[in-house]
């Protein structure tokens, strides 16, 4: 070989040492930017944080409208704020170019970023527990739409991160052959230098020459493998820092795997063949699918290995999956409930995704259902009774006027109200009257047909709907049943109860009324009913609204007279028989009106109890009747009637005790008069309270004595000063023999026990001869006097004088 062909080979080589390491110098630039693109590989990560921070977020607005005491507003506003920097995240950065491979997912990251501006406010107002519940049932539509988003995400980034793996490979082998190349050139060089070893011997001046020209390449190639060198070092930390970004996307989709897996929905991603993507855990547990069934098995081969294994859930799961596919023929978003015949329901929302796929959540909201059915059933019904209450009772009356109209049928509405309830209440406590309202709701339910409704409107109140009657007989005979029904006796706990009920009735047909009008009609023949002696029923008739609009009219006035001073005392006389003469006063209350003239007590005195003015009324004729007695000689005394409800108000001590000291009255010159009424309220706290008066001097008479069952006992309970016998025994003296043995009695009683008997009512000449001679120690009534104001007392007896002496 010639030293030309010799230096021809070496150019070669030279040549080829000067492109190799160009090349290699072009390799490491190419593997340069792919480690770029591998080092932005942080999209997975991105939408999976977003994911596990929406999580997050759901999990502390649950918690926090559970009213969970380990979760505050800052902490959910805290969470609100780490979701909308994710948000952020996600429109911004390299995310973009996921984006934009991807439309679908920017529409969701944009309705995401709205959605949260638009819930800011309420987190910044989170005070009450329903504005949680209302931020997430506004959240709930992402989970299926970030689930899907991190899913594509996800997939999108291990595509890419395969192929810049492959080209990073592809990369390695060419420059691992390109260094392997110049090792060859190398010893190929060395072995033609070896060999031609002789024609260099031949030709010094030539091998000079050449041996210069050959340290010049040794120069370079020195040069060249301390650039390759450096470059394969670089290769090495670059493989290094790839192995890294591929161990933190390994991180990153274990956090996606445990964000998707803690999800409380079951979710299932499938692509456009319906081969599964991925699906979670609670979409395994809630239809009882294997968890180690591998993506890419299409969803009818996994319902098929479900029925395969028996499992109970693989028929909901195919019974979805069919109704999915009939809705899917829209390509759009859908949500829709499927409930199984054994009542398990489910909540499905559908997503569909471009390439012909779809991903969805699944959740079972049996318990839910069953909840809400109960809290309805719940809202609509008495707790104590199980009846329907006033809500569902407005809603049935609502809809049978609708079908009486239509029909043109009758119906009737009846309003019941329980005589001597409270008795029940107040002697044997709200326990036992509880008891005795589930035994009456069982009464009326047994009295009623199917087809009607009854109601319990609170306390002892309840009401009937009656349809499809014929006439007034059907409610009447119904009306009766009830009130035979009602007042057989009850026992509970070994005790007797007797009670009765009042009814009041009102007939509707083709809708004329509203349930309203209806209602208050069936009151209103209820309030006569009560009135009419209790434990009957009546009819609604139309002069008891002219009766109930006189009576509110009344109440007007009524409320008004204290203040515009209608109000007056009259006395009538009470006289001692013995002393034959005025031993006191008794106080009656008159009312004047200005334009009915005198109205009576009767009529408005029940109104001023039911309106709760009794109370202030009394507290002025106590002070006027206690200012206008010590204008009087000393010896007489003033007796002032007291109504129940001031006995209820725990207030009777502290007014009695005013009226006598800004009067200066003496207190024994004061005589209350109290009926068998007022101790049926609270017999302990009444006969209290009449010993707290008596220790302050005040004299007790028992008023309308003899016409209560448990006068004597009363008696024992309390020793009263006086007794005052009811008139309606003294009216009926001379034509009734038992009425004068019954006012022996009691003047005998009353004198055995130390205390005086006033005869009431005593309008004749004869009956105040047979009451003298009965043994009473005072007489009251217009035998001796009407009424009269103060100004017109004379405070003798002159008049009646020779009648007392002749008897």
């Amino acid at each position: 070989m010639s030293l030309r062909t010799l230096k021809l080979v070496l150019a070669v080589v030279i040549a080829g040492f000067i492109v190799s390491a160009a090349y290699i110098s072009i390799l490491i630039v190419e593997r340069q930017e792919v480690l770029k693109h591998v080092a932005r590989y942080n999209m997975p990560w991105h939408a999976s944080a977003a994911m596990h921070e929406f999580v997050r977020l759901e999990q502390r607005l649950s918690a926090y409208a559970a009213q969970d005491p380990t979760v505050d507003k800052d902490e959910v506003s805290l969470r609100f704020d780490i979701m909308v920097s994710r948000s952020d995240l996600l429109r911004s950065g390299d995310f973009r170019e996921f984006l934009r491979v991807a439309p679908e997912w920017q529409e969701v990251v944009e309705e995401l970023g709205k959605t949260l501006a638009e819930i800011q406010p309420a987190i910044d107002n989170l005070d009450r527990p329903e504005a949680a519940l209302d931020i997430v049932r506004a959240l709930e539509q992402f989970d299926v739409k970030l689930a899907g988003l991190a899913a594509a995400a996800l997939h999108y980034g291990g595509q890419r991160a395969e192929q810049d793996q492959h080209e990073l490979i592809r990369l390695h082998w060419m420059f691992s052959s390109l260094a392997a190349g110049l090792i060859v050139f190398g010893l190929f060089l060395l072995v033609l230098l070896g060999w031609h070893n002789r024609l260099l011997e031949k030709a010094h001046a030539e091998l000079r020459l050449y041996a210069d020209n050959f340290e010049n390449i040794s120069v370079k190639l020195e040069k060249t493998n301390k650039a390759l060198s450096s470059a394969y070092e670089e290769l090495q930390l670059r493989n290094e820092a790839l192995q890294t970004q591929e161990h933190e996307l390994r991180t990153q989709n274990e956090r996606f795997d445990a964000a998707l897996n803690n999800m409380s929905h079951g979710l299932c991603m499938v692509d456009g063949s319906e081969r599964i993507i991925v699906f979670n855990a609670r979409f395994a547990e809630l239809f009882a699918i294997d968890t180690t069934v591998q993506p890419g098995v299409t969803l009818s081969c996994l319902v098929a290995q479900a029925e395969a294994q028996g499992c109970d859930g693989a028929e909901p799961l195919r019974e979805i999956l069919a109704e999915q596919q009939e809705l899917m023929r829209k390509r759009q978003q859908f949500a829709f409930i499927h409930e199984q015949p054994d009542g398990q329901t489910f909540a499905i929302s559908h997503q569909p995704m471009s390439d012909g796929g779809w991903v969805a959540t699944y959740d079972d909201i049996t318990e839910r259902r069953q909840a809400e059915s109960q809290i309805a059933y719940m809202a609509h019904h008495d707790a104590l009774t199980d009846l329907a209450n006033r809500v569902l009772f407005r809603q049935q009356m609502e809809h049978a006027l609708e079908e009486t109209e239509r029909q043109r049928l009758k119906m009737a509405v009846l309003c019941l109200d329980l005589d001597r309830f409270k008795d029940v209440n107040d002697s044997l406590g709200h326990e036992t009257g509880d008891s005795l309202l589930k035994l009456v709701s069982e009464r009326l339910r047994s009295c009623i047909r199917q087809q009607d409704v009854v109601a319990r409107l609170g306390g002892d109140e309840f009401a009937i709907l009656q349809l499809a009657i014929d006439d007034q007989q059907d409610c009447a005979a119904l009306a009766q049943r009830i009130v035979d029904a009602i007042s057989m006796p009850y026992d509970l706990d070994g005790q007797e109860i007797v009670i009765g009920t009042s009814i009041g009735i009102t007939i509707g047909s083709e809708g004329n009324l509203s349930p309203d009008q209806l209602l208050k009609q069936a009151d209103l023949a209820l309030y006569r009913a009560k009135a009419d002696g209790r434990a009957t029923f009546r009819f609604f008739e139309p002069e008891m609204d002219a009766e109930l609009q006189a009576r509110r009219s009344l109440e007007i006035d009524l409320r008004k007279a204290l203040a515009n001073r209608e109000f007056e005392l009259f006395f009538q006389p009470q006289v001692n028989v013995r002393a034959n003469e005025i031993g006191g006063y008794e106080a009656l209350l008159r009312w004047r009106h200005p334009e009915r003239g005198m109205v009576s007590p009767g009529d408005f005195i029940p109104i001023a109890e039911d309106i709760g003015l009794i109370s202030s009324l009394g507290d002025w004729v106590l002070e006027q009747a206690c200012m206008t007695a010590t204008a009087w000689p000393k010896g007489i005394k003033v007796a002032v009637n007291l109504s129940p409800v001031q006995f209820r108000n725990k207030t009777l001590v502290q007014s009695v005790s005013r009226a006598l000291a800004r009067s200066g009255l003496a207190p024994d010159r004061l005589e209350l008069e109290v009926t068998e009424s007022v101790l049926l309220q609270d017999n302990e706290l009444t006969v209290a309270t009449l010993h707290q008066l008596r220790r302050m001097g005040v004299r007790i008479a028992m008023d309308d004595f003899g016409t209560g069952y448990s006068s004597l006992s009363y008696l024992r309970s309390f020793p009263f000063d006086k007794i005052k016998i009811d008139q309606t025994f003294v009216r009926e003296l001379s034509s009734r023999a038992d009425c004068l043995a019954i006012v022996r009695s009691i003047a005998g009683l009353g004198a055995s026990l130390g205390m005086s008997t006033v005869a009431e009512g005593v309008e004749t000449e004869d009956q105040f001869l047979q009451i003298t001679a009965a043994g009473c120690t005072e007489v009251q009534g217009f035998y001796f006097g009407q009424p009269k104001p103060a100004s017109e007392l004379t405070h003798t007896l002159a008049a009646t004088k020779r009648k007392a002496e002749v008897a």
